[in-house]
């Protein structure tokens, strides 16, 4: 099912994609990574990617190479990708020169001209989605792909945040062009867009509501000369939210967005691969004002940044021996920052090879990254209120030293890896700020950020069946993931918010006859760590909470089954019936305030979005 080729990373079709269960009828590509070894699991409340130990932001999301921001659609249950669209998936723990100091994940774009009109339509209980193929010419084509969700018809009943109820929707686009205008060149015209709504009430919420969009275009070009092969693209990348609360007779609003315009350039000739890398960044980050009971004017603004960077690197592949193959690459990372000020840094990568043919391969990897982008928030879990700020002389650009050592092992049908990575990271950044801050108008950004380093270690091992009617994989980790920052616990080290100490995933697809597949999922996972508070008052007007040791408790063990049986009623269309959480688990993912009936009491205790069996049908028909 998975093609290894250094530790647990791989190329997947979309094929295999979908054989995993499908969330209320979509298969989606993020929530099959999210199924690997070297990926810590997400919540019901995010829609970030955690390699290694590494935070969400560290890892890159890029449809053909081109950056994407904002991937979560529903709260983080399903993605952006609308699989059908690609070709493909390409995931890695390594995002070789790109500026990421974590993991990589790109959406493959189509490459085949079709002939004639094909197409795939598939309509469920949350959400209608369909993909059309079409020839334009004898040199080009089209893929043109929509979904639009209609969650609040079915399943408002079921969605909730405790006893508060969620309401939510969502659209998104892609439109893919491919012209061969010779059998030397390739040329893809690619755009992307989606939008999302949601909101919610509460006891003490009168109204909040979120508006997020992200949206991506793109033109590429490949050309194959007899001896090497050289692509370019251009591009424009952007993200933005608008997020307005109102309680205690107070109005918030959290608006930000980052936009990316770039180039892109790939030379490859024998065991060389050389590149160019530009990007211009324009950045708002959080800029809260409030209005009511305790203040009625705006809080000073986050100034806006505009930042630009570059990157050069030269890669080569070679043969040292019989069994022995090297791969290192050397870049420059160049970087203009929105006070003025300029830094650079060198950017190695080596990655020894052994193979030792039927007793397996050995890969010894190490990497220095740079990141010139944080992303920061008050929850810091990967919701869309979240925003990317830049950095500068004040936040130094982040920087790691990644360490790795992978083995994979081919026995017939079956493949086992297993991988020890160690982490050092440098310039971190930790919101310490709250949402009281906004509350009250004291928000200041360079009061609410601190800065320190982290390291992260462990240890993925993995089995997995590729064929036969019964194919999947059964996997294991033990992660540490910890920071130090100066502002927090007398920078004492601390375990960070995504870490997960032991995690065990099982996936697995039947085929029967061709005209059934079965599918399941299960994780089990160590709680994720929280601050938690030891009391709350009220003095001066101000609500005053005294907290304990930073994450230094747990939320309980995670668990989860999904489940999903496929009847192909005929050889293009069929029924895919989904359960997602059979086992009905209240997993808890936050930490609130519960008040009796009388509100003359509270206590703090962690809470649960409500997705209890959560049950779906779709239809799915191909042309």
């Amino acid at each position: 099912m998975l093609e290894n080729f250094q530790g647990i990373s791989g190329v997947v079709n979309t094929t295999k994609i979908a054989s995993i269960p499908s969330f209320l009828g979509n298969a989606d590509p993020l929530r099959f990574v999210r199924l690997l070894p070297s990926v810590q699991l997400s919540t019901e409340l995010e829609g970030g990617l955690y390699m290694q130990g590494s935070d969400h932001s560290h890892t890159r999301i890029s449809q053909g190479g081109v950056p994407l921001y904002g991937i979560q659609h529903l709260l983080g249950l399903f993605s952006v990708f609308n699989t059908p669209h690609y070709k493909g998936m390409q995931y890695t723990t390594s995002a070789g020169p790109e500026s990421r100091l974590g993991g990589a994940v790109d959406m493959q774009l189509p490459d085949t001209l079709v002939r004639k009109l094909t197409g795939t339509v598939s309509v469920g209980l949350l959400s209608a989605q369909g993909t059309l193929r079409t020839p334009v010419g004898e040199k080009s084509a089209l893929t043109v792909s929509l979904r639009r969700s209609f969650v609040n018809l079915l399943y408002s009943r079921w969605l909730h945040y405790e006893e508060f109820p969620i309401r939510y929707g969502f659209t998104d686009g892609n439109l893919t062009w491919q012209w061969k205008p010779s059998a030397r060149d390739h040329v893809w015209v690619d755009f992307f867009g989606g939008s999302d709504y949601g909101s919610t009430r509460q006891a003490t919420v009168d109204r909040g509501e979120s508006h997020w969009y992200n949206a991506m275009g793109a033109v590429h070009w490949t050309h194959y000369f007899p001896s090497a092969s050289l692509k370019q693209s251009v591009f424009a990348t952007t993200y933005g939210l608008d997020s307005n609360l109102d309680a205690f007779q107070v109005s918030w609003s959290m608006p930000s967005f980052i936009r990316e315009y770039g180039y892109r350039g790939t030379l490859r000739r024998g065991g060389w691969e050389t590149g160019a890398r530009l990007s211009y960044y324009d950045v708002q980050p959080q800029n809260p004002s409030s209005r009511g009971t305790f203040t009625d004017e705006r809080m000073v603004g986050t100034p806006r940044q505009k930042a630009l960077e570059g990157i050069l690197y030269a890669q080569y592949d070679c043969i040292l021996g019989y069994w022995l193959q090297l791969k290192a690459s050397l870049g420059v990372n160049l970087y203009h920052a929105p006070d003025g000020a300029f830094f650079w840094m060198p950017l190695p990568e080596v990655d020894l090879k052994a193979d030792l043919q039927e007793k397996g391969t050995f890969h010894l990897c190490y990497g220095l990254k740079r990141q010139n982008l944080f992303q920061l928030g008050i929850t810091n879990i990967g919701l869309p209120i979240e925003f990317w700020m830049a950095a500068d002389s004040q936040r130094l650009p982040q920087q790691a030293h990644n360490f790795s050592l992978s083995y994979n092992l081919g026995l017939k049908d079956w493949k086992f890896s297993a991988e020890a990575y160690y982490k050092i990271l440098e310039n971190q950044l930790e919101y310490t700020g709250s949402i009281m801050d906004i509350y009250y108008g004291d928000f200041s950004l360079e009061s609410s950020v601190t800065a320190g380093r982290g390291r992260a270690w462990g240890v993925n091992l993995m089995v997995q069946r590729t064929e036969g009617p019964v194919t999947g994989w059964i996997s294991y980790s033990y992660g540490r993931s910890l920071r130090t920052f100066y502002g927090l616990q007398d920078g004492a080290e601390y375990p960070s918010a995504h870490e997960r100490l032991h995690e065990v995933d099982a996936v697995a697809s039947w085929h029967i006859n061709d005209r059934w597949d079965f599918g399941a999922t299960f994780v089990l996972a160590s709680g994720l760590p929280y601050t938690a508070p030891e009391s709350l008052y009220v003095l001066g007007n101000r609500l005053i909470c005294e907290y304990g040791p930073y994450n230094g408790a747990r939320f309980p063990t995670y668990s989860r089954l999904d489940l999903s049986a496929t009847w192909h009623i005929r050889q293009n269309s069929g029924l895919t019936f989904s359960l997602y959480n059979a086992l009905g688990r209240k997993n808890a993912v936050a930490l609130g305030i519960r008040f009796n009936e009388k509100k003359e009491a509270y206590s703090f205790q962690p809470l649960a979005i409500y997705l209890r069996w959560l049950p779906s049908v779709s239809y799915y028909y191909n042309f």
